[in-house]
């Protein structure tokens, strides 16, 4: 049977391929990475069947495409599945929404896009509004993934002045959010204090208290509050960081 979309495989990529049966050469999971962008618009069409397991199975297939950073560039120059992934950010199934926000970060943090191509392409879908109700999803899922696609848009500056709409829904994650989304959040934020603008922004709206809390919060979690500290707050201070890539939290 097709492996199950809830399974935790699905957040590495998944094992390699297994050799032909009579001890035939192993086919490289790479090279067939490699040629699947060629298949995303009939893998898009199966996500669009009235069929919920088949709608599931579709997107977990895209979701295994776009770890491929080859895949990830071409299928959005070829194809442009980002707009049409967040076409379906509007479904219920809390499933598929964590699968499409995965894919949505994959795709928008694509090395090969050296200058934000992928991560301006996710601010021209407009997919900040629905990224932002779905960062306050009560699915623990749903709600890092979705934190983690709107972090991946500021990477690319020409998002920035759009994305002041967002800072409310980062801070809150900052504020009430599970550790994971914290993280992901103050990514956000320190990507965003990059611009003089943006920093007095964040600014008035409390974010160097509410980044202080968050960090005694988590004083446990090294990583995070180094972030805090020698990042965030230094760029809320002064600026000087520019964008940078933001890590999946399944590497």
């Amino acid at each position: 049977g097709a492996p199950s979309p809830t399974s935790n495989n699905h957040h590495h990529g998944g094992s390699g391929s297994s050799g032909a049966a009579g001890g035939g050469p192993a086919v490289c999971e790479d090279a067939v990475l490699r040629i699947g962008h060629f298949a995303t618009p009939v893998v898009m069409a199966l996500a669009r069947t009235s069929d919920t397991l088949m709608q599931r199975r579709a997107l977990l297939m895209m979701q295994r495409l776009c770890h491929s950073g080859f895949n990830k560039f071409n299928m959005q120059r070829s194809c442009g599945v980002i707009e049409d992934l967040v076409s379906l950010l509007q479904r219920k199934d809390v499933i598929q929404q964590a699968l499409v926000l995965e894919c949505l970060a994959l795709l928008a943090s694509t090395d090969n896009a050296a200058y934000g191509e992928n991560a301006r392409a996710l601010g021209e879908a407009r997919a900040m509004r629905p990224l932002m109700l779905l960062c306050r999803s009560a699915d623990p899922t749903v709600h890092l993934h979705a934190t983690w696609a709107l972090a991946c848009m500021t990477v690319c500056e020409r998002n920035h002045v759009a994305m002041r709409a967002s800072y409310d829904t980062l801070l809150e994650v900052i504020a009430k959010g599970t550790p994971a989304a914290q993280k992901y959040a103050i990514f956000a934020v320190t990507n965003l204090a990059y611009t003089e603008k943006s920093r007095e922004m964040l600014k008035e709206k409390g974010a160097e208290a509410l980044l202080r809390h968050c960090a005694h919060n988590n004083r446990g979690d090294r990583m995070l509050t180094e972030l805090i500290n020698r990042n965030t707050l230094v760029n809320l201070r002064r600026g000087g960081l520019p964008p940078f890539q933001v890590p999946s939290p399944h590497a």
